[in-house]
């Protein structure tokens, strides 16, 4: 078995890039963890993943056979010994949300609770650090005479990325603003996902892949960060898989086993994932992999994982060719509106015309302006002002935070907000009403309502109110039950 590279974890920040994988993990019962921790590889991630505290708690308890005591686990992290039972099992929190841990149990002898390490999981992760495992979770090497350098597998993952990125600002903008057209798949997982839609469609249905613009949601995705991008795609194609009802722990292997391959090292399709071909095929439209051509019909079984799959657990950017900290603050902004962006970056450009008059194009340097006529065009493909708002303070100019706070002088924000409101004067919500003939019966279903937090609008005059559609069948039963009532008075 391939031996896993192991990278430093990612730095935690406030916002945790992994918070699409999150959100969908947390959803899932123990026996979708019992499948997925058969593969050492998932095992060796999931642990990247955990908080440090954790994982330090988890290689600690790896080589015992016995559960840890909740004396021992305050005298690992440095707890009080007065700590409470329910406190206690906060410090692995974590862990028990991803079943690592099973659930508290006491000894007769003892009411000292104590936490036994899950079988499958400690199984596979001593495979995966001593390399006894048998599954090929961490690829199979393969043999091949086309052999791309680090540089190259790079720069095919950052142009594949980027031309969807870069497909997605331009898209609905002028024909001079040439873009390359990602493959229909990607485009129905971008519609899909409603990163982006089509204007003239409102049933979803009978899309035209050729006209859809960004969305809201879309451009919220584009002032994300690298790794965040990557986890939404993959959890977007995920949904995309269960819809068919393919195996969800089956995909998710396949990201996590990626995400411990070495860039630059060629793998077996075959042999690594004899069960998910169509998903490791589909993965290369988005730059995770790359296949060499090939003249068989059947094309080629060796592939190359490129930096955006070997940086899914790791968080480990080194090898990316990716903007620092220091690249991505290049704007800045008068009180006068006009924008100065000092960047060459065909995507940043690309995403400034979505609201910005740009007017003068220098190698490396774009000179524009705030107005009406462009901001409201990206207001009506749903971008907010604070969207507009958050995307120019992140990319502010080192120069702009010498000047007192905040970075942004209010009057331009002020003037976003109100075009904003311009085009939402009026909004609309989900109802239902009801409407009544009895006024006792009216008062009593208002106070209902009102008690259940389900009441958005009541009109005593007409006898009419206004409910929120997730308490319908509530009040449904609540006034037939007064009916009957006053029907038997």
């Amino acid at each position: 078995m391939v031996q896993p590279a192991f990278s430093r974890p990612r730095k935690s920040t406030s916002t945790s890039p992994t918070a699409p994988l999150d959100a969908f993990l947390d959803n899932q019962p123990q026996t979708f963890y019992e499948d997925i921790y058969r593969s050492e590889a998932v095992c060796l991630c999931i642990l990247r993943l955990l908080p440090p505290v954790c994982r330090h708690i988890v290689l600690h308890v790896l080589w015992s056979h016995q559960p840890i005591r909740a004396v021992e686990l305050k005298a690992l992290v440095g707890a009080d010994e007065r700590l409470p039972p329910e406190q206690t099992e906060e410090l692995i929190r974590a862990a028990r949300d991803r079943h690592i841990f099973a659930a508290a149990h006491t000894k007769s002898s003892s009411k000292a609770p104590q936490w036994p390490l899950n079988d499958t999981y400690k199984r596979g992760l001593r495979n995966a650090l001593t390399g006894l495992g048998s599954s090929n979770a961490f690829g199979v090497p393969a043999e091949t005479d086309e052999q791309p350098s680090v540089d190259e597998l790079v720069e095919f993952g950052e142009d594949t990325w980027e031309s969807i990125l870069k497909y997605m600002v331009s898209s609905g903008l002028s024909s001079a603003h040439a873009k390359t057209r990602p493959r229909q798949s990607v485009l129905q997982l971008l519609h899909a996902s409603g990163l982006m839609a089509d204007p003239n469609n409102g049933t979803g249905r009978n899309t035209n892949y050729d006209r859809l613009t960004i969305t809201s949601k879309g451009f919220q995705f584009l002032l994300e960060d690298r790794q965040t991008q990557l986890w939404q795609i993959l959890m977007f194609y995920l949904a995309g898989k269960q819809r068919t009802v393919e195996r969800a722990s089956d995909v998710l292997s396949l990201f996590f086993s990626l995400g411990c391959m070495q860039i630059g090292q060629a793998y077996s399709a075959s042999k690594s994932f004899p069960h998910a071909q169509t998903s490791l095929s589909n993965l290369e439209q988005y730059g995770f992999i790359y296949k060499p051509t090939s003249d068989a019909p059947e094309g080629t079984d060796v592939f190359f994982p490129t930096h955006l799959a070997t940086s899914l657990c790791s968080g480990d950017a080194s090898a990316s060719r990716s903007q620092s900290a220091d690249d991505k603050r290049f704007l800045i902004l008068e009180t006068n509106y006009k924008i100065y962006a000092y960047t060459s970056n065909e995507l940043e450009i690309a995403i400034l015309n979505l609201f910005v008059d740009i007017r003068i194009r220098y190698p490396n340097l774009v000179v524009g302006k705030l107005d009406r006529k462009h901001v409201k065009a990206a207001m009506d493909k749903g971008i907010s002002a604070a969207q507009i708002i958050a995307y120019l303070s992140s990319h502010a100019h080192p120069q702009m935070y010498n000047h007192p706070p905040p970075i942004l002088h209010a009057s331009v924000t002020d003037q976003l907000h109100l075009w904003d409101r311009e085009r939402n004067r009026l909004g609309t919500q989900e109802s239902v009403m009801f409407e009544f003939f009895s006024k006792e019966l009216f008062e009593e279903a208002e106070n209902e309502a009102r008690t259940i937090a389900g009441l958005q609008l009541a009109v005593p005059q007409q006898k009419l109110l206004f409910i929120d559609p997730a308490v319908r069948e509530a009040m449904k039963d609540f006034i037939k039950d007064k009916q009957v009532q006053l029907r038997g008075m």
